[in-house]
């Protein structure tokens, strides 16, 4: 098959283009040519600026493929560029979303808080997750999506949602959007398993948000580059949304554990009550990556669809750990996001730990 890859020189992207490659696909990379993989040479690569939509049209008119696979589009113009130069002449659109369209704190709205006092917040657009579980694609009603923007959802967030509701309001172009979760792997971008690997290695105390009680449904980078394949090989597929996510569900303590594991590594968590950690601290709980697996409580999409239209592919979630992590011993990584204030969460822990032993003290004795 001809495929374009839009973007694919980095994370799932990358291992997408790899796969294609083995099993004889002729593929073309679409990117600005700043980062060149071990692949290099065995595609065709056309440069170009993915957010210069004038260029981007102009520099792919005419051209056809089989599939198309974009990786870098965030925003319903980037969707809106793609349909104009590929209708007539893609077999298949794929472009990669997000779970975060579904909303929660830490994915579509800041860490820090459930609502806004802006009452024209889009907020109230986004599912009420404590009632969804697990998360149906359907659970999204995107003829509701707005096309504005709205400065209290995160950006990337509402720019996949916009998106969809484009290529959901034009079914005579045969796309199909992947719904991918928080992705984890070898060379990740944002390296979140380095986040708690990190501060495991160390042997000191790692916070628990809320006890490590989140519990979420995570995703390995191969297995979300597997799915971009089966899917072309699926027409059923088409003008369809699909939750990309693991097997496994799991609490964050019990991803912690797992990676702890691995490690040979005692896990010395502290649970702590994320209302005390966001009002009592300054650690960084606006990051995006910031003990990224901590928020919302409950994340878990749906992978039924997945598994019945194209037998959605998973590895074990011990295994892809074991990979992870083995590839983070042997790389030269720089501290992860928040590492600077190890002391802080420390002493934290440690406060945490003593007033709870004074408090159980105090209680007994009355």
């Amino acid at each position: 098959m001809k495929i374009l890859v839009i973007g694919g020189t980095r994370d799932f992207g990358k291992v997408t283009v790899r796969k294609l490659l083995e099993r004889g696909d002729n593929v073309t990379v679409y990117s600005r040519g700043n980062v060149k993989p071990e692949f290099w040479n065995d595609v065709d690569h056309i440069t170009g600026d993915r957010t210069d939509h004038i260029e981007f049209i102009n520099s792919l008119r005419n051209k056809k493929y089989d599939a198309v696979i974009d990786n870098v589009a965030y925003t319903f113009k980037d969707v809106q560029a793609a349909m104009s130069v590929f209708s007539g002449n893609v077999g298949r659109y794929l472009v990669s979303s997000t779970a975060s369209v579904y909303g929660g704190p830490g994915h579509a709205i800041s860490g820090r808080a459930e609502r806004t006092n802006n009452p024209e917040s889009k907020v109230d657009q986004f599912i009420d997750l404590n009632s969804h579980c697990p998360i149906m694609e359907n659970d999204l009603d995107l003829s509701e999506v707005s096309l504005s923007r709205d400065e209290t959802v995160h950006e990337y967030a509402e720019g996949k949602r916009q998106l969809e509701r484009v290529l959901f309001e034009n079914k005579d172009f045969p796309s199909t959007a992947l719904r991918i979760p928080s992705v984890v792997g070898p060379d990740e971008n944002g390296n979140r398993l380095w986040f708690y690997m990190q501060r495991i290695l160390d042997g000191k105390e790692v916070i628990l948000r809320d006890g490590g009680t989140a519990i979420f449904r995570p995703g390995f980078r191969d297995d979300v580059a597997q799915s971009f394949l089966d899917i072309i090989d699926e027409p059923k597929t088409v003008n369809k949304t699909y939750n990309i996510a693991g097997l496994e569900i799991v609490s964050l303590k019990t991803f912690l554990q797992t990676i702890a594991d691995v490690l040979d590594m005692p896990l010395n968590g502290v649970g702590i009550p994320g209302t005390i950690l966001e009002n009592q601290t300054d650690l960084p709980w606006d990051d995006w990556f910031y003990d990224f697996f901590s928020r919302p409580l409950l994340y878990v999409p749906s992978i039924l669809r997945a598994k019945t239209d194209f037998c959605l592919k998973t590895t074990p979630l011990s295994d892809w750990v074991k990979t992870t992590v083995d590839w983070y011993k042997t790389n030269d990584i720089p501290d992860s996001i928040g590492y600077q204030k190890r002391d802080v969460e420390i002493d934290l822990c440690r406060q945490w730990q003593k007033a709870y032993v004074d408090f159980t003290e105090h209680a007994f004795k009355n």
